[in-house]
């Protein structure tokens, strides 16, 4: 199977006789015309796969050696200038670059904490317990995915706007001084941030929490130890390796993420890394500095993929503590105390109307009042659907864009992702380790810095290449993105494919791309749907690179309900949410009826 040549058709059957006595100068009228044969050699599929591979490298390397020839490079133009260290004596010699550091350990620090707090018991309730109805908490935490982070921070920003939002004008009318809070704060951003991590952290903690067996509980219980002292004393110590692997995961994804303190630390003066690299590119002090952006860009990637070498050792340690295990642990569950299950109810209680409810309700709420204010029976009798039919004209402009990311998007990441997985774990083609790095590397790039990376490049080859400014160049560079993804989703799956189905495709004269499309993929299509469905929904949500590379003619939604935010267009931003949770719904729906067929 390591080889690219296939054994050549054979059969039991004798040849035409006008075959078998023509000799070699003779044609024979059963023989094909000259060069026929030539062109059925030739394997499509494969060469198909392998165009995918060499564009795949492409999109991946470019960006990153333009991020460090930006980086490097004049600060102020593009494709000139001689090599120096300008930008980082630029970036490390501004006032605010030690506050901006302090701010961005202490998000990182603060939103895992946050996350473990909810996740972590969210995770043993449902794992381990006997909690009645806890399949809800399945569906909390696959909603609190769904939703986007940047529509939860505009949701609290209309609850707790210091000047106007509708909790803080209900406590001035009952008496209270000044604001209750002030969401623009370093601590709103920690909790709200912290709580999206929660759901999946949650899917990624429950196979850890439900593999351990469960006598090491019930061996505490029988020595009179409290159920919540063994969790705390000895079932946290066992899934330690496991919570330590997602802590630094989630940990990087806070350092990166932009949704959160884009939408309340940016109108609060609250710098960290990725709002600085924003602030950079859109030239706050006159011209775009992407030279200062991507010096940012590259220490902030440096510094993330040494911290993803911990994560990797943490998930290492992980596997080898799995095998503390037991076929009980999972068909006897612990039984609860009257007073866990209310705590346990109550927890679920607070996440669902922190995380889900008080956000989406408010949006709606924002959408359907000419103005902010608390519901009254005043406010219920000025209700309308004005700022939907405003929002219609929007609609016009970004929802065509919007939905062609939705679509080409995951089916570009997908197809990258298959042929690079395929070529990984079903050849021994040289350099398939180094592709498989090479995907990876890009998980310690973070959203803001591709972008910057992306803009440096194409704008550098512009006069050769005008995609810059595109639709297309757009969903390009979010299908760079979510690759790894999706790699990750179907790597797995293809080593479970036996090279059995191959080998006989191979002997029954199947060359190796048509088995690559009428065998292999066939057999993974589950995964390939659920890659598909997964990568739509992160397409649909994402903000950072939207935000950096789009412009007129290429705005999405998210990028057009940031701008109204900004603007203090409430009821047009608030529309233009609930209309994108509502296409987030239906996406959910057709996800769940795939995933039930898949299953059947």
């Amino acid at each position: 199977m390591g080889s690219d040549k296939v054994p050549e058709l054979t059969t039991s059957r004798p040849a035409p006789e006008g075959r078998r006595t023509a000799g070699k100068g003779t044609a024979s009228r059963h023989d094909p015309p000259p060069g026929r044969t030539a062109r059925r050699r030739v394997d499509a599929p494969l060469v198909v796969v392998r165009v995918m591979i060499a564009l795949l490298c492409v999109v991946l390397v470019v960006p990153m050696a333009g991020l460090v020839w930006a980086a490097f490079g004049p600060g102020e133009g593009f494709g000139g200038g001689e090599l120096s260290l300008d930008n980082f004596r630029t970036v490390l010699g501004s006032s605010g670059l030690a506050g901006t550091l302090l701010r961005t350990l202490v998000l990182g620090v603060g939103s895992v904490i946050v996350m473990l707090l909810v996740a972590v018991p969210l995770a043993w309730l449902y794992a381990r317990t006997d909690l009645r109805g806890k399949s809800v908490i399945l569906f909390l935490a696959a909603a609190k995915m769904a939703i986007p982070g940047f529509l939860v921070a505009l949701g609290y920003i209309f609850m707790f706007n210091p000047s106007n939002g509708i909790i803080n004008t209900w406590w001035g009318e009952l008496g209270g001084s000044g604001p209750l809070t002030d969401v623009y704060s370093l601590k709103w951003i920690i909790l709200l941030q912290g709580l999206d991590f929660a759901g999946p952290a949650f899917f990624m903690l429950v196979p850890t929490l439900r593999v351990i067996d469960v006598n090491v509980e019930e061996a505490a219980a029988v020595h009179g130890i409290p159920r919540l002292r063994a969790a705390l004393q000895l079932l946290l110590p066992i899934a330690a390796p496991a919570i330590a692997g997602v802590s630094i995961f989630f940990f990087i994804v806070a350092v990166e993420v932009f949704d959160y303190a884009g939408m309340l630390g940016m109108p609060a003066r609250i710098t960290v890394l990725s709002t600085l690299i924003y602030q950079y590119t859109q030239g706050a002090t006159g011209s775009p500095e992407y030279g200062n952006a991507a010096a940012v860009g590259l220490g902030m990637a440096l510094g993330i993929g040494l911290i993803m070498l911990g994560y990797y050792r943490a998930m290492r340690r992980a596997g080898q503590m799995a095998t503390v295990t037991g076929k009980r642990a999972a068909r006897e569950p612990i039984r609860l105390t009257r007073r866990g299950r209310v705590a346990g109810y109550c927890l679920i209680g607070l996440y669902a109307l922190i995380g889900v409810v008080l956000p989406v309700l408010t949006l709606v709420w924002a959408s359907l009042v000419p103005y902010l204010r608390p519901p009254s029976a005043e406010a219920f009798g000025e209700l309308s659907f004005a700022a939907y039919t405003d929002a219609a004209y929007d609609l016009g402009e970004v929802l065509p864009t919007t939905l062609l990311l939705v679509a080409v998007v995951p089916t570009a990441a997908v197809a990258f992702a298959a042929c690079a997985g395929w070529l990984v774990t079903r050849t021994t083609v040289r350099g398939r380790r180094g592709l498989d790095a090479l995907i990876m590397m890009t998980l310690a790039v973070p959203s803001i810095v591709m972008a910057v990376s992306f803009v440096y490049v194409g704008l550098s080859a512009y006069r050769w290449l005008p995609l810059y400014g595109t639709a297309a160049f757009l969903a390009l560079v979010v299908a760079c993105r979510f690759v790894a993804t999706a790699y990750r989703t179907l790597h797995g799956t293809m080593l479970q494919v036996h090279g059995e189905l191959e080998e006989a495709a191979a002997v029954s004269g199947i060359r190796r791309g048509r088995a690559f499309v009428s065998v292999v993929l066939p057999v993974v299509r589950g995964s390939l749907a659920y890659a598909w469905f997964w990568i739509a929904l992160l397409t649909i949500r994402e903000l950072t690179i939207t935000l950096i590379l789009s412009s007129d003619g290429t705005d999405v939604m998210s990028t057009r309900i940031f701008g109204y935010s900004s603007a203090g267009e409430t009821g047009l931003s608030a529309a233009l949410g609930v209309i994108q949770l509502g296409l987030i719904t239906v996406l959910l729906i057709a996800f769940c009826r795939v995933a039930r067929r898949q299953s059947l």
